[in-house]
């Protein structure tokens, strides 16, 4: 396999579907950073988005 080839498969986007209490998991755990990922619709965003303030509030308490 050539170098490029490589890149070719770690450049693609995977799609995937994680219950919210195994997202916040990750990330309150350091194993997935907010940064690492994008929603592909709003109401995902919404959830990621309280699920962040709930951690940081968490985190500030």
């Amino acid at each position: 396999m050539k170098a490029t080839d490589n890149h070719a498969e770690h450049s693609h986007i995977v799609n995937l579907a994680i219950a919210p209490y195994k997202l916040e998991s990750l990330i309150r755990e350091g194993k997935l950073n907010p940064t690492d990922f994008h929603c592909l619709d709003p109401q995902s965003k919404k959830s990621v988005w309280g699920i962040i303030r709930s951690l940081t509030a968490f985190n500030l308490g």
